[in-house]
């Protein structure tokens, strides 16, 4: 199962855990002010969200341009072997 959901959920699980390890460092009760983990919750959902796109991006960009240096090594072949071929007949 790969796409946007799984990277909320596990981004929104550690903003969580973040705000349970923050308020057992402070040694308070672990669910006082339950708005604050909804908060990080969704905070680090959206960090998720953000991180799941920008790895789309970046992938396709990794692709294009894999593509444009494959094409260029593909122009330059050519080019090497029809000047090989020039310099073979004029010889």
């Amino acid at each position: 199962m790969s796409g946007v959901v799984p990277y909320i959920a596990g981004w929104g699980a550690f903003g969580f855990a973040v705000r349970v390890v923050a308020l057992a460092i402070q040694q308070r009760p672990f669910l006082e002010k339950p708005a604050t983990h909804a908060l990080s919750t969704i905070f680090f959902g959206g960090v998720g969200s953000y991180v799941y796109y920008l790895e789309k991006r970046q992938l396709e960009l990794i692709q294009k341009r894999k593509h444009t240096l494959l094409e260029n090594r593909r122009k330059r072949r050519e080019y090497e072997e029809a000047k090989a071929n020039e310099h073979a007949i004029a010889a």
